[in-house]
């Protein structure tokens, strides 16, 4: 027997109907099946809400499913990783870049994952801390426990250190290994891991890397009058951002704001010790994905 557990969003009606089905049909075969339901959209914003997930615990389970888009989907990634599960993503966003199964083959999908039959991708993931002053914005703030009494947050697409005020840059300074690297004036410098090179790395003009290489890659967000290019770092190295200047900035993970950053605050981003487990019907490849990009004009926002 096996424990699956799902968060869905509820926005979509024909996703809880598709988990309205899904979980007597995990029952029958003598599974069990967990249901993590966000409470609904923000209408302002057309997100889910922050705070639902707020102390959840996947521990005991073997499989965690998102149902919904790509947001969904990196909602449950830090749940995912912290039980050190696999994570299933069913697609029905605009374009699912990080989801390969379509609503018609969950099932199938669901019963190859658990007779342990499918396909699993490694992703890198990037293991993000902060030195310094951060004011938590509202909402959950998807972080976990280090060994040292400290927090840290998961990102598998990107972090991002950006500004706050509207027409204004901010000076962020860049350094590997302590070995400062490049200043910028810019909007913002994002890392990103390879499964996120095509998502803001890529509308920020940064390269599209094979998502099953371990790397880091560091973009410049509208850098003015400075070095524009991005870098490609090896996963062994630690990429420091600080805010340098007078202004302040904001830190974003996986596109949710985590806080804002006083000035003198820093940022580090390492490769974190283990991946992230996707499973796939491996039949998407690097080619394919990056043909999709291409075709639909970009990442989806």
């Amino acid at each position: 027997m096996a424990t699956v557990s799902i968060l869905v969003n509820p926005v979509r009606e024909d996703a809880r109907r598709l988990i309205a089905d899904a979980v007597p049909w995990l029952e029958r075969r003598g599974h069990q099946a967990r249901v993590l339901e966000l409470s609904g959209a923000d209408r302002a914003g057309g997100r889910v809400p922050a705070g639902d997930l707020d102390g959840a615990d996947l521990s005991g389970a073997d499989l965690a499913v998102s149902v919904g888009g790509d947001g969904t989907f990196l909602r449950l990634v830090p749940l995912a990783y912290a039980a050190g599960i696999p994570v299933l993503g069913v697609n029905f966003g605009r374009l699912g870049y990080l989801l390969e199964v379509e609503p018609g083959r969950f099932h199938e999908a669901l019963e190859r994952a658990l007779a342990g039959e499918a396909a699993i991708e490694e992703r890198t993931v990037l293991a993000v801390t902060v030195a310094g002053q951060l004011t938590p914005a509202a909402g959950d703030d998807r972080s976990l426990p280090d060994e040292h009494g400290g927090r840290w947050w998961v990102a598998l697409n990107e972090m991002v250190t950006e500004k706050t005020v509207p027409g204004h840059m901010v000076h962020l300074a860049t350094a590997i290994d302590g070995e400062p690297c490049i200043s910028y004036q810019a909007d913002g410098v994002l890392v990103a891991t390879p499964t996120g090179s095509t998502a803001y790395n890529l509308s920020a003009g940064g390269p599209v890397v094979s998502a099953g290489l371990r790397a880091m890659i560091v973009t410049p967000v509208a850098a003015h009058l400075s070095f524009d290019r991005s870098l490609v770092i090896e996963p062994d190295r630690v990429v420091t951002v600080e805010v340098a200047g007078g202004r302040p900035a904001v830190l974003v993970v996986d596109g949710r704001e985590v806080g804002r950053l006083a000035p003198g605050a820093a940022v580090a981003c390492r490769v974190a010790p283990r991946p992230l487990s996707l499973v796939s019907m491996g039949e998407r490849g690097f080619a394919t994905l990056l043909r999709r990009t291409v075709d639909a004009g970009g990442p989806e926002p």
